[in-house]
C-alpha cells in the first residue's frame, strides 16, 4: 500500500506533467518543429472528408504525431486506464486529441470494442507495439480493429537528424527544439471481417514489414543509426 507521502509525491509529479510540461513546455516545443510531408495524394482528403481511418505509428515516435493533429481531426488514441493514463489523456486533450480508455494487455477485447465504437465518429490512432513492446512488433489489435470496423489502415512515421533518443524499451524519440521532421504516410491496407485467422496473421506480418521498412528508410535518410530490428522482416 502506498504511503501518504508517496501518493502526494505522485500527484505532485502528475500535476507538474500536465500543467507545466503539458500546458507550457510541450506546446512550445511541438510548435517549433518544422515538417516535411510525403503523403498519398488523397490521404488528407479522405481523413478530412468524413471517411474514418486507422492510423498506425510506432510507440517511440508518438510524440511527433502531435504535429499532425491539426490536419487529422477528429482523431483519438487508445490510452490505458491506470493513473498515468489519466495524465496522458489530459495532455492529449490540450492538443485536440480524444482518448479511448482501455488496455490492450488487460481486457483487450473490451478495449477493441471501444475502439470500434469510436471509429464511427473519429479517426483512430494506434501504436501496434505498445504499451510495453516488444519494440517494432505489430500485435494483433490493429488488424483486428481494421477487419471488424472495415476502415482502412494507413501507417505513419517520421524521423529527424535532431532528436534525443532515450534508453527506454522503445528507444523513445524526442525531437529537439526547431528540429525538422520528415513525415511519411503509406497505405492503405483494407481487411474484411470474413477473413480467416491465417489471413489476418499474414496481414499483420505484412503491415509490420512495411512499417519497419518505412521507419528504417526515414532514419537512414536523416543520418541516424538504423535499429537492426527495422531491417528484419
Amino acid at each position: 500500500m502506498r504511503s501518504p507521502f508517496k501518493r502526494w509525491q505522485r500527484r505532485a509529479l502528475q500535476w507538474l506533467a500536465v500543467n507545466f510540461f503539458g500546458k507550457l513546455i510541450l506546446p512550445l516545443l511541438v510548435k517549433s518543429w518544422r515538417i516535411e510531408t510525403d503523403f498519398p495524394t488523397d490521404w488528407l482528403t479522405r481523413a478530412q472528408g468524413g471517411e474514418r481511418l486507422i492510423l498506425a505509428f510506432w510507440h517511440n515516435r508518438q510524440i511527433g504525431f502531435l504535429r499532425l493533429v491539426s490536419v487529422l481531426r477528429p482523431v483519438s488514441v487508445l490510452v490505458s486506464q491506470h493513473g498515468d493514463g489519466e495524465m496522458i489523456t489530459r495532455i492529449m486533450e490540450r492538443f485536440g486529441v480524444g482518448a479511448v480508455r482501455g488496455s490492450s494487455t488487460r481486457g483487450g477485447t473490451a478495449a477493441l470494442r471501444k475502439m470500434i465504437a469510436a471509429t464511427r465518429e473519429t479517426n483512430m490512432a494506434i501504436t501496434p507495439d505498445g504499451p510495453v513492446g516488444p519494440r517494432y512488433e505489430v500485435k494483433d489489435g490493429v488488424v483486428s480493429l481494421a477487419a471488424l470496423s472495415g476502415h482502412p489502415v494507413f501507417w505513419v512515421s517520421w524521423s529527424s537528424e535532431r532528436v534525443w533518443i532515450f534508453k527506454s524499451w522503445d528507444r523513445f524519440m524526442l525531437p529537439k527544439p526547431f528540429a525538422r521532421l520528415r513525415f511519411q504516410a503509406s497505405g492503405p491496407i483494407t481487411l474484411e471481417n470474413s477473413m480467416q485467422a491465417e489471413s489476418l496473421a499474414a496481414a499483420r506480418i505484412e503491415l509490420q514489414a512495411r512499417m519497419r521498412e518505412q521507419s528504417a528508410n526515414l532514419d537512414e535518410a536523416a543520418g541516424l543509426e538504423v535499429d537492426p530490428i527495422l531491417r528484419q522482416r
